[in-house]
């Protein structure tokens, strides 16, 4: 039996986070050991990549196609899919993903999901490896007879014996074999491990990121989230495989820094403190990993502390807020730590020497939020010293929220909108993905939507990715003007000024009104498609807006966004003139330090080296102090702005792994594998 694997991804930008295909090389592995226990061989091929895919199915035609389905590449499988029957309509097509919730209760989605990728005749619910195994076996036992297979019911899938549209729910017993529940494994360990085994060897050729499971699963079930999709039973691969895997990982890693970790809730167990420590071990012996991505565990800050301190520096510590509001929170059946244990464990992080930012979601658009308690959510945050990451809430199919009494009862608008990096062209065939997204709920109207879309990257760029936190910081303590409330001032600011930075602002929404807000996908394809549009999706000049802008500022506007930034100041500080006078020259220096922190970027990489710069303050004890008044620091100094070897190595291979043309495109993508520290120049005072 031929197998061939596909967790596809829009690899036709060269750009975006690539990870190494781990879902389906647990389901391979443990289909080789089960069908080898059956008595019969299976050659198995795992892609990402889709041509290659259609190349190697035009050269040896499989037995079966499985995909992966989620919500960035599903327009693409259902190409291949659609690409395959047109060639060889034999060949049994197969998917799988986190696509329904509960194999008895989706006939609703059954019928969408078939209706729409016509030519799967097969889907696996919930976790693969047992159900895969059970469709290969009977199609095996059927002499790969395809017009058999669809008449049977399989346990743990769907199968579509539909010759046209399913019309309705009600019709569907007729053409989908919904089987019953299979369960999941008792023992994980029962898979083989894809990476000890060498299946997937070929991924550390290229800029592909290790993802690792330890564990498998979420006790929790949060409304929007589909991690928990399937069971709540959490299970645990082997303590002694998880440390050979990151050992093995660490060995063979070259091209990206970051190793991510799967889990849905790491720190959980108290073991995790053992798999950290390794991983720390092997960044000391291998140089990687660099980064470890990690969503952490919600209601566990003790644990959270245990493997912080494993971690050292190599992990940021995050806390999955999502919202602040008691009401937001039980519309989506989500707990969170308490503020008080928010605080106890940065304080203790601190102790412990672990400088790290904190870091935290935020949800636009949950049920209950309103503008003004999504705005104290992120003062709140700020406060307690987290870095605030903010995201539009996404429907994702097969969770309670994507359920139609769920949708009636809180959403009033939804629109679709690219997903990013995720398009392609395939066979002279242009591919869009599109992510569904709440743009209007009974809480907040569109128009507070419209407000965040641009203060959220004002907040991304000027306090969560550090680009102006001196400056902020300096305001907050000298005269306890707040981040949040400065930034909804700066807002208002550039919505109504003259400057050249209104054009950035017109830019910037007039691509959240003609490029975010499409009412259905054939409206996006349509937009995209178009050759000026799509040219700048080719280039770079679309995508990741927050980032995409944030580099466009300091590529292009760093001084007239200085210049406005002090037109606030002027507004909003109430002083006599004497005091303001003082003041505003204080805010003058800090402005001038902050932009000369700053990397001075060219086409490939240029950084103007070993700038000298006088100021009336010691930035350098002043910061080293926590950024208290700048009226103790008095004091004038001279300044080197400097860029170190290391860091210049980091940069210049980043930017040579980077196809993109477009600079900004290259300096957005790179964010997502190198730390914003790394686009500062090191200070020191002139000897």
């Amino acid at each position: 039996m031929i197998v061939y694997f596909g967790d596809l991804f829009h690899t036709w930008t060269k750009s975006g986070v690539w990870t190494i295909p781990l879902n389906i090389g647990y389901v391979a592995s443990y289909l080789k050991k089960m069908m080898h226990d059956d008595g019969v061989d299976v050659e198995v091929r795992l892609f990402k990549d889709a041509d290659k895919l259609l190349d190697a199915i035009d050269q040896k035609k499989p037995d079966v196609v499985a995909l992966g389905f989620f919500v960035w590449n599903e327009e693409l499988n259902k190409y291949v899919f659609d690409y395959i029957k047109e060639k060889y309509p034999k060949i049994l097509t197969v998917g799988g993903g986190p696509r329904f919730t509960n194999i008895n209760a989706n006939l609703s989605g059954a019928e969408k999901f078939f209706n729409k990728v016509k030519n799967c005749d097969i889907f696996v619910v919930n976790q693969g490896e047992k159900g895969f195994h059970k469709v290969c076996k009977i199609y095996n036992d059927l002499n790969f007879d395809l017009d058999s297979i669809k008449q049977e019911k399989i346990s743990g899938s769907m199968v579509n014996n539909s010759k046209k549209n399913i019309i309705n729910i009600n019709n569907c017993n007729e053409h989908i074999h919904i089987g019953e529940n299979i369960g999941t494994l008792d023992d994980l360990n029962e898979i083989p491990s894809p990476y000890l085994s060498g299946i997937l060897d070929e991924f550390f050729e290229d800029r592909w990121m290790p993802v690792l499971e330890t564990n498998r699963s979420c006790p929790y079930r949060c409304t929007f989230c589909a991690w928990g999709i399937g069971t709540q039973k959490l299970m645990k691969f082997d303590e002694e495989r998880v440390l050979n895997e990151i050992e093995y990982i660490a060995k063979r890693c070259k091209h990206t820094p970051t190793l991510f970790i799967a889990d849905a809730n790491f720190g959980i167990l108290e073991r995790d403190a053992i798999f950290a420590k390794r991983m720390y071990e092997m960044h000391l012996e291998h140089e990687w990993p660099k980064h470890v991505a990690v969503q952490w565990n919600k209601t566990r800050p003790d644990r959270i502390l245990k493997v912080a301190k494993e971690f050292k520096n190599i992990a940021a510590v995050g806390a999955s807020m999502q919202s602040l509001d008691v009401n937001v929170l039980d519309s989506i059946k989500r707990k969170n730590l308490s503020f008080q244990q928010i605080n106890e464990l940065l304080g203790q992080l601190k102790e412990n020497g672990i400088e790290q930012n904190a870091f935290t979601e935020l949800i636009l658009g949950l049920p209950n939020e309103t503008k003004e308690s999504h705005l104290n959510g992120n003062k709140k945050l700020i406060d307690f010293g987290f870095e605030v990451n903010t995201y539009f809430l996404h429907l994702l199919p097969g969770t309670e929220m994507d359920e139609e009494n769920y949708r009636k009862k809180y959403f009033k608008q939804t629109v679709y909108r690219l997903f990013d990096n995720s398009f392609g062209i395939y066979r002279n065939k242009k591919i869009f993905e599109a992510q569904e997204t709440v743009a209007e709920t009974h809480a907040m109207p569109h128009k507070y939507f419209k407000y965040f879309r641009f203060f959220h990257f004002l907040m991304q760029m000027m306090w969560s990715k550090k680009w102006y936190y001196y400056f902020l910081i300096f305001l907050k303590n000298s005269k306890d003007i707040h981040p949040v409330d400065f930034i909804a001032s700066l807002v208002d600011e550039i919505e109504n000024t003259d400057k050249p930075i209104k054009k950035l602002y017109t830019e910037f929404m007039k691509d959240y009104d003609e490029a975010e807000n499409f009412s259905n996908h054939g409206e996006l394809c349509d937009y995209w498609t178009k050759p000026e549009n799509f040219k700048r999706l080719e280039t770079g000049d679309y995508g990741k807006l927050n980032m995409l802008y944030t580099y466009k500022v300091i590529l292009n506007f760093k001084e007239e966004f200085s210049s406005i930034l002090f037109d606030v100041v002027k507004k909003i500080v109430k002083s006599d003139k004497k005091e303001k006078d003082i003041f505003l020259k204080k805010t003058e220096q800090v402005l001038k330090f902050q932009n000369l922190k700053f990397l001075a970027f060219k086409d490939t990489v240029s950084i103007k080296q070993n700038v000298k710069a006088t100021f009336e303050y010691d930035f350098l004890e002043w910061i080293k102090n926590n950024c208290k008044s700048l009226n103790s620091y008095d004091k004038k100094r001279d300044y080197i702005f400097y860029l170190t070897e290391d860091k210049e190595k980091v940069i210049v291979n980043q930017l040579k792994k980077n196809k993109s043309n477009n600079l900004n495109s290259k300096l957005r993508d790179m964010t997502v594998y190198t730390s914003t520290n790394q686009f500062f120049y090191d200070t020191k005072l002139v000897d």
